[in-house]
């Protein structure tokens, strides 16, 4: 692997890391003190901006809940019921013009009916100069009423102002299709059958922007609503500006601005000229929080200056939600540091100690390269090749060490593909151990085999079968080597596996159980997937026995195998094939069962005599780990029962015990397979010096 990085000797990395000791040792104290100042400015500045955010979040929210309250008193009021119909009218006027009166920020209050109905009061301030002109408004706390109704062309409204003494001014009479019933405060009421506000809009008769609340009458039959100005937030905002040329918005959850702050007076000096470019960076920035609904802070270049922008949005009120924004200029942050760090220049002056400075750089810069090359080997050494980035260093001599570092581990991960990590963990722990020879100790082998695999392979494609083969390894491998086993090779579909070898394993039995179990279901959950694709699945049969064996390596000199020699795998193969007599899918021999009677809950399936030989054997299914015991108790009672019918030669009562075994658990093949037994039994009677033993005819 050759390396474009410019490196240098190390000599000669030392020589210049002490030239550097010249260095002033101001540099690196004016740092600090820039550091700390600009934590402090960026603390103050979050504090302000926090301050907004509050003072923002009460007039959204603690303002609109008093008007909310309010209103819920009115919807509640008999006056606004649906049924006084236009008659209650007046007084309904009345208390509108009342809550216009103690709410400053109401800009209009008004009530819809669900005949098309419509009273309104509002405030003349917040109208067009064209509609001012229109009522002849000369007193500015006059109040605007207006009421719609009637339906078709036959709609009218009538409008009047009225004096704070009550006087009213002349009607004016004009038709309308003004219709509450398609606003949104009353779509939005209605559909919440709760209090519920807009999206910021502009008003219907006003000029200004705000939102509106609709809230439903209690009995139903209409919707009273207020028009909420935002006008007084453009106000509070600029009042709460961090510096003169800080720009805040308020927006809305959709990313809309709807208020922002005034700008700093152009004849000021210290006036930016950028403000409408800042502007629209931070309306974008403000569109980017509503659509990933997170806070934003981050550092902006907006023409030839840096701003802090700070974006985010407030909590939810009543179905919507506002954001604040705020932009404020960098330089004017760091005014006070700039003034700080011109005082302490003066100071870092008269610093000592380069050369001190300078032995630590030189240092740190070798041991952390260093460092990382010794934390890379001991991964290596452990077989963990995940680190695949290379230590990056000026050093020449470093770099050829990492170099050599990286062809050595892409090396054992190719060797780590074809041989067990156990196994190599040995041979880099002992390399005198690589020579043709073994050791005798006792081991738990495993033999897997798939069901009718020569009739799956002929009926498809090999590169299918491959595939498929390759997924259904690694399923049973992932589950063989979490239990410490040792993958020993791969048969065509079968799998030969075994335990206490190369690593000493006091456990292997147990081990080699739950790892059985456990690629079981991994098995089974696999076919099950495939089946629900349309493909065939492959049910796999498991034998296990347990004894000694000579483990080591067989081979020829230039080319060895890492394997056990044994009676016990044969024994282990000759279980796995006994599944298909019994209709099991784990068999292990009496030896696996008996080691570990206390961490699985076994069944004893039958004495048997294996074809051609004359040695009984016990073998047993396992049903599950010992904690699991009582989800098995009623199966394993009837076993127990129907087994000792059957050995006592009392077929009839073992024929019952079995039947109510596959009632437990259908399908059972065990039991399917022990009452065709009793059956023949009792057809051609009891065989002659019968003792419960059965002999096989076939492997």
């Amino acid at each position: 692997m050759k390396s474009s990085r410019l490196a240098l000797p190390f000599s000669a990395t030392i020589l210049l890391l002490m030239a550097l000791v010249m260095v002033p040792l101001s540099t690196a104290l004016l740092w600090l003190g820039w550091r700390s100042v600009d934590t402090l400015e960026q603390r103050s500045a979050d504090a302000r901006v926090a301050e907004l955010e509050k003072a923002v979040e009460q007039f959204l929210t603690d303002g609109l809940r008093v008007v909310i309250y309010v209103g819920l008193t009115l919807a509640d009021s008999p006056t606004f019921a649906a049924k006084e119909g236009p008659a209650a009218d007046d007084e309904r006027r009345h208390q509108l013009v009342a809550l216009l009166s103690r709410h400053t920020s109401v800009a209009g209050a008004f009530v819809g009916y669900a005949d098309g109905h419509f009273v309104y009061a509002g405030r003349p301030d917040s109208f067009s100069p064209v509609e001012r002109t229109d009522f002849d408004l000369k007193d500015r706390d006059a109040i605007i009423m207006r009421v719609v109704d009637g339906e078709g062309q036959a709609r009218r409204e009538v409008s009047w102002s009225q004096a704070r003494d009550g006087t009213r001014g002349p009607e004016h009479i004009r038709p309308t299709d003004y219709d509450p019933r398609l606003r949104p405060w009353y779509i939005a009421a209605e559909k919440a059958d709760g209090p519920a506000l807009t999206t910021p809009y502009h008003f219907a008769w006003s000029k200004h922007a705000g939102v509106s609340a609709g809230l439903p009458l209690v009995g139903g039959g209409g919707v009273i609503g207020f028009d909420y100005t935002l006008e007084t937030l453009s106000q509070l905002i600029t009042a709460y500006k961090i510096t003169p040329n800080a720009i805040i918005m308020v927006g809305h959850g959709d990313g809309a601005v709807e208020v922002e702050s005034e700008g700093c007076v152009r004849t000021m000096p210290d006036c930016f000229a950028d403000g409408a470019e800042v502007r629209v960076a931070l309306k974008g920035v403000i569109h980017e929080a509503a659509r990933e609904d997170r806070r934003i802070d981050r550092r902006m270049l907006v023409g030839e200056r840096f701003y802090r922008v700070i974006v985010r949005r407030l909590p939810e009120e009543l179905g919507q939600r506002f954001i604040v924004g705020s932009a404020v200029p960098v330089t004017e942050l760091a005014a006070n540091s700039r003034t700080l760090l011109e005082r302490a220049s003066i100071a870092a002056g008269i610093a000592v100690g380069f050369a001190v400075l300078g032995a630590l750089l030189a240092s740190l810069l070798v041991s952390r390269s260093i460092g990382r090359i010794a934390a890379k080997t001991e991964r290596i050494r452990n077989l963990d090749f995940a680190d695949r980035a290379p230590v990056q260093s000026r050093i020449s001599e470093i770099v050829r060490l990492s170099d050599a570092v990286e062809r050595m581990r892409e090396g054992l991960e190719v060797f780590g593909r074809y041989v067990s990590k156990d196994l190599v963990h040995q041979i880099m722990r002992s390399p005198e151990s690589t020579g043709v020879g073994g050791t005798r100790r006792e081991v738990t082998v495993m033999f897997t085999d798939i069901e009718g695999f020569s009739l799956l392979s002929e009926t498809m494609e090999p590169e299918l079968l491959t595939s498929r083969l390759s997924r259904y390894f690694e399923v049973l491998g992932a589950a063989i080597s979490a239990n410490r086993g040792m993958i020993d090779k791969y048969i065509g579909d079968s799998i030969m596996t075994f335990w206490n070898a190369p690593e000493l394993d006091e456990d292997h039995i147990a081990n080699a159980c739950r790892a059985a179990l456990q690629a079981a279901a991994a098995g089974r959950r696999l076919s099950e997937k495939w089946r629900r694709l349309g493909r065939p699945g492959f049910k796999t049969r498991f034998g296990l026995h347990t004894g000694p064996a000579v483990v080591g390596n067989v081979g020829a000199r230039e080319r060895i195998n890492y394997t056990l020699v044994g009676a016990v795998a044969n024994q282990a193969s000759r279980l796995e094939g006994m599944n298909k007599v019994y209709g099991t899918e784990v068999l292990v021999s009496g030896e696996v069962a008996g080691a570990t009677a206390d961490r699985f809950v076994w069944r004893h399936i039958d004495r048997i005599v294996a074809v051609g030989t004359t040695e009984m054997h016990d073998i047993h299914e396992p049903l599950g780990e010992i904690d699991s015991a009582s989800d098995h108790a009623e199966l394993l009672a009837h076993w127990a029962a129907g087994r000792a019918a059957y050995v006592e030669g009392r077929f009839e009562a073992a024929i019952v015990c079995f039947h109510a075994v596959a009632e437990i658990r259908p399908g059972d093949g065990p039991s399917r397979v022990f009452i065709e037994r009793c059956a023949r039994f009792l057809r051609s009677g009891t065989p002659e010096g019968w003792d419960g033993t059965w002999r096989l005819d076939s492997k």
